[in-house]
């Protein structure tokens, strides 16, 4: 019996419109998402998708069955994708929900799409590849409607089957519509990763979502702070959005191979190194070396050393370029290290070898005059000023050490102290940590005064994240640190006798008033927390 060919269907929801909720502000770009997005998915060149379904402005419950209906259909080989563009609420229990043209914020759940729904249906479908892209304000909050717990318990499990969720923003921001875009800023690189190809990293000629993520996550990064984020559940090899329009390596291969036996023996071996170099099977420098000893005979004319400059200048252009693709493709762009180009002067180890032209010397200067120089004025040494004490300061791998209690981080310019409120010492080993209430802590750190300054508060959820390090490094999939990595998840130089704790941030939680934002230092993670509950605090000056 022949093997049933997978199916791929795609539901495209964008939401610009919200006349029942003068609370929810008309929106630019969502309509406009959703037709850019719809055409690379039924493109037979990127993403091939059998049937795609685009509801713009259009009612919760039409779009509900929809999804439903889809996910009951597939099969177990199809690929599921679910994609909005638009308003993204919070219930009062810190739930997404997806605001459509009907939604009221009073009936958030009758009205709306609540994510929670989404994953019941994706829960009882055969479908074992599923994709939900969420362009919308805390769309990182969707973790909650697929654990029991928060964003960071979500990258711990592995609920679904094959399941690929990816955010325009974590669960505490807003996703962007940059004025004069045609798009938002998420869906933007969404579409050209795809369009460009740019997103095919590996250039095997395939975007899979891993792929996609880590590109769409650098662009939008460069252009502010919104942070996409993206969990893969019990995911299985790539998940393959769409073609990336481009060859792949191997098809450039082929062709390579095939214009081989058109070429004469030299012009073969030559076109050989260029797939070496293109591949960094070989430096430049053996490449150069290579290549003259191919092109030149015993009859061939001296090589100036001008000429063999040129020579080593073309090679690692090309190398800096990709080589075989710049001969084959359309030629990125070419930009010549000057550190590459010693490293392949270096790398000749057989220059003598090749006829050099010698370098014609200077003509002699005829009938020139002596001309006498004045003896330099003497200048008496300056009058040595007497010491200053200054401050003992040293640095800390990215931290500056005052001397004083503070440091200073040199990537956020914000200076810190040491030591946990309630110790104190060199290494913040006298005393004992105190804890606070938020509201204790808000009220009891405004403005104190600490090594001469008195602009000491709490740090916001954000900064206090900046502290985080994790010394076997972070976890790509959850955000968290590595296994093994060192306790409390802190440059414990830089903050010594730091415990393995929860340090309350100054941040409030937006979606409920009783809460707040904590660090915890053990993993490497953030949450929300009852702003009654005695915590750590560790305070900060600047930014802001």
């Amino acid at each position: 019996m022949a093997e049933r060919a997978e199916k791929r269907y795609a539901i495209l929801i964008g939401s610009s419109k919200y006349p029942n909720e003068p609370g929810l502000t008309e929106l630019r770009c969502p309509e406009k998402d959703v037709d850019a997005l719809n055409a690379v998915l039924r493109s037979s060149d990127f993403g091939g998708f059998t049937k795609t379904f685009a509801f713009k402005n259009s009612p919760s419950h039409e779009i509900l069955e929809k999804i439903e209906t889809v996910l009951v259909d597939a099969g177990r080989d199809d690929l599921v994708l679910i994609y909005f563009s638009g308003h993204g609420k919070l219930n009062p229990a810190g739930q997404l929900c997806l605001a459509t043209v009907n939604t009221k914020i009073k009936a958030l759940g009758s009205t709306s799409i609540p994510v929670s729904w989404i994953k019941s249906y994706f829960d009882h479908s055969a479908s074992q590849k599923k994709i939900l892209l969420l362009d919308c304000c805390y769309s990182g909050a969707v973790g909650k409607a697929f654990t029991k717990g928060d964003d960071d318990q979500l990258q711990l499990m592995s609920r679904g089957q094959g399941t690929f969720i990816m955010t325009a923003s974590s669960g505490i921001q807003t996703a962007v519509e940059k004025e004069g875009d045609q798009y938002g800023l998420f869906t933007k690189y969404l579409v050209y990763g795809i369009q460009s190809g740019e997103a095919d990293k590996d250039e095997d000629g395939f975007v899979d979502m891993q792929e996609l993520y880590e590109y769409v996550h650098e662009k939008v990064q460069e252009e502010g702070t919104q942070k996409p984020m993206q969990w893969w559940l019990q995911g299985k090899g790539k998940l393959v959005i769409s073609r990336s329009g481009r060859e792949s390596k191997e098809q450039w291969r082929q062709k390579l191979r095939t214009k081989l036996y058109k070429m004469t023996a030299k012009e073969r071996e030559c076109l050989l190194l260029i797939e070496q170099l293109a591949d960094e099977r070989i430096s430049a420098g053996d490449f150069v070396e290579s290549w003259v000893k191919i092109s030149l005979t015993p009859e061939s004319p001296p090589l100036s050393r001008s000429k063999l400059l040129l020579l080593i200048l073309a090679v690692v252009s090309c190398a800096a370029a990709g080589a075989g693709w710049y001969f084959f493709r359309e030629p990125p762009p070419v930009s010549v290290e000057l550190s590459k180009i010693s490293v392949a002067l270096r790398t000749l180890p057989s220059l003598s070898q090749i006829k050099l032209q010698p370098l014609s010397p200077l003509p002699s200067p005829v009938n020139q005059e002596k001309i006498p120089v004045p003896p330099s004025p003497v200048v008496p040494p300056p009058e040595e000023e007497p010491e200053q004490e200054q401050a003992i300061v040293s640095t800390i791998g990215q931290y500056i050490d005052h001397g004083n209690g503070t440091v200073t981080d040199t990537k956020t310019g914000l200076m810190w102290k040491r030591c946990s409120e309630g110790l104190s010492g060199d290494n913040c080993e006298e005393g004992k940590i105190e804890e606070y209430t938020w509201y204790g802590a808000r009220e009891r750190f405004k403005n104190v005064e600490y090594a001469g300054y008195t602009d000491w508060r709490l740090p916001t959820a954000d900064e206090l994240k900046t502290l985080m390090y994790c010394s076997k490094g972070v976890n790509k999939k959850n955000g968290r640190c590595n296994t093994g990595s060192e306790k409390p998840t802190i440059n414990q130089k830089a903050f010594p006798n730091t415990e393995v704790s929860d340090i309350w941030s100054g941040s409030p939680y937006s979606f409920n008033s009783d809460d707040a934002w904590l660090v915890y230092f053990n993993v490497g993670s953030s949450y929300s927390d009852i702003r009654l509950n005695n915590y750590a605090v560790r305070l900060v000056r600047g930014g802001q």
